[in-house]
């Protein structure tokens, strides 16, 4: 039997407030609300993806608002199997910028702080690489009862586990969408030690 798991980074959040000029105290107090969001009523997943969740024997989510709302927008009637495992890995946000910014500046400041660290102290820190390992295990863990599953995760951290997911024996299979919202990485092994 083959065994299937696509991970799906989450629709739009509903959170789009613009809060101008901000403070590294105030990114965090924005990544809150952010948490706290649904998804957009008009963030659609597009019908192929619709079809792969209508097949899958198990959908799993994140216990973020956005990935639970997600699921819901992707499979009516199923009820997702919820997971802390599967959260946001959170990038720091840099204390070398002391000053306020737009948002913007902010985000891209995070992402080449990250990239940098990445170069220099690899991917994520040793707890978000254990808590990686741990949601791989527990897919592989539904996945012996349920061959062909769907799981509703983030960006940052479905990068982490692509990588344990491979690492443990799983086949990439091509991407679709890439990294943007509603994308879809499908991976499959022949069986699950």
């Amino acid at each position: 039997m083959r065994h299937r798991i696509v991970l799906v980074r989450h629709g739009h959040s509903a959170h789009v407030e613009n809060p101008g000029w901000i403070d590294a105290a105030g990114v965090l107090r924005w990544r809150d609300a952010y948490d706290a969001a649904g998804i957009l009523d008009e963030s659609a997943p597009p019908p192929e993806l619709i079809a792969v969740a209508a097949e899958c024997d198990c959908l799993m989510a994140s216990d973020l608002a956005r990935a639970i709302a997600s699921a819901a927008r992707l499979a009516p009637g199923k009820v997702a199997r919820v997971s802390p495992l599967l959260r946001e890995t959170y990038l720091e946000v840099p204390g070398w910028l002391p000053a306020r910014w737009p948002l913007r500046v902010w985000e891209a400041c995070i992402t080449l702080h990250w990239a940098i660290r990445e170069q220099i102290k690899g991917i994520a820190t040793p707890e978000e690489l254990q808590r990686a390992a741990d949601a791989v295990t527990l897919l592989e863990d539904v996945s012996r009862e349920a061959s062909n599953m769907v799981v509703v995760t983030h960006g940052a951290f479905r990068r982490l586990l692509a990588m344990r997911l491979v690492a443990t024996g799983w086949t990439a299979e091509p991407r679709v969408g890439g990294f943007q919202n509603w994308s879809a990485w499908p991976f499959s092994r022949a069986e699950v030690a």
